[in-house]
């Protein structure tokens, strides 16, 4: 009995070992499912592009218009000088020629209606309120 008693040992070790090892592995976690989320609805925040491109004003004399740019120049009364983007469907009240017709006009103090957007301001409507400082 003693020369069984060794294989039959032998051979449990070699399953039961292996079979008590994997029994303390732990199951792998299953991956977590996202859980859908809904942002909360604010009636009251304006998204940030409606707050950038808000019209704002600006009133100054003209310095310069450069056509090849597509910019305008105004100094306000504080002194600084502030450039504008305008494009073909940028309106001038009460001057002719449109945009173009202003290049000859520096001095004349003017109100830009504009949007700002990504660091750009834009006018909308350019109006001209006098004439050229003599």
């Amino acid at each position: 009995m003693r020369k069984m008693t060794f294989p039959a040992i032998a051979a449990a070790a070699l399953f039961v070992v292996p079979a008590l090892a994997g029994a303390q592995t732990p199951p792998p976690a299953p991956s977590p499912t996202p859980v859908p989320t809904q942002e909360p609805a604010t009636a009251t925040a304006p998204a940030p592009m409606q707050r950038a491109s808000k019209a704002e004003t600006a009133k100054g004399e003209l310095v310069k218009v450069d056509d090849a740019a597509k910019t305008i120049s105004i100094k306000g009364a504080d002194g600084v000088e502030t450039v504008f983007a305008y494009s073909a469907a940028t309106e001038v009240a009460g001057g002719r020629d449109g945009v173009a017709g202003l290049a000859t006009k520096a001095g004349t103090k003017v109100t830009v209606h504009f949007t700002s957007e990504a660091g750009t301001k834009t006018a909308t409507k350019i109006e001209i309120q006098g004439e050229k400082k003599p």
